[in-house]
């Protein structure tokens, strides 16, 4: 993995909410390929550092590149730039007055210009892909179709299972596995420790708006060096 080319890369990036400072200066670099999960307690800034990497947030200063496109600046058309960068948000975030065909379907449409046939057609593979039978109620599914739709070079995950009723947790993480299998490149922000041990070439633990410690998932989960993370990982074990 250290000889693939670098996908992501951040450079001490910093973001604020009016008094509150969330992040205070991340860097790193997310390989092609490579599978990395995001630990860390609520308010420490994850879900903050995925959505400055998708442009859902601007940042207040630092730089992220994304397959050598910039995404901090000004001059960057940020639909071309969410083409190749799917995200799978934890509260689904899909137009409930459409059906899940539309859903899946309307990205395509308004960001890469497809025509509705070509669409519709990618959209029932995505929707074959992720295993969805004839179910509406699974959401969760149905955001990675249409993030799959999009032909994405990485994929951004937050928190995707946490609004999950229990019996679909497995199903999704069975989805989240079959893609990192293929090689996608994926953040994965989550507090599920044994898809963090069984899935990621690398598993960050953040806190209070810093990177506390990174490493492969046997150092950083079994033995970590941190008292932070050891703290952590005691309350969600």
């Amino acid at each position: 993995m250290s000889d693939a080319p670098v996908m992501i890369s951040i450079r001490n990036l910093k973001k604020s909410f009016g008094d509150l400072h969330v992040l205070k200066g991340i860097d790193l670099d997310v390989r092609r390929g490579e599978k990395v999960v995001v630990l860390g307690p609520s308010g420490s800034g994850k879900s903050t550092m995925l959505r400055c990497i998708n442009a859902l947030e601007d940042a207040d200063s630092g730089t992220i590149t994304v397959d050598g496109v910039e995404v901090t600046s000004r001059r960057t058309n940020i639909n071309r730039l969410r083409e190749h960068l799917g995200m799978v948000f934890q509260r689904f975030n899909l137009w409930p007055h459409k059906t899940v065909l539309e859903n899946v379907m309307l990205g395509q449409m308004v960001v890469s210009g497809r025509s509705k046939a070509e669409a519709r057609e990618r959209a029932l593979k995505m929707l074959e892909r992720v295993g969805l039978a004839a179910k509406a109620d699974e959401y969760q599914r149905v955001g990675i179709a249409r993030a799959l739709a999009m032909d994405p070079k990485a994929i951004l995950f937050d928190e995707p299972t946490s609004a999950l009723d229990p019996e679909l947790v497995g199903e999704v993480l069975a989805v989240m596995k079959s893609l990192a299998d293929e090689g996608m490149t994926m953040i994965v922000v989550t507090h599920e420790i044994t898809f963090a041990r069984e899935v990621a070439d690398r598993v960050i633990f953040m806190d209070g708006g810093v990177i506390v410690e990174q490493g492969n998932p046997e150092d950083v989960l079994v033995h970590p060096k941190e008292e932070r993370t050891r703290a952590f990982l005691k309350r969600v074990l």
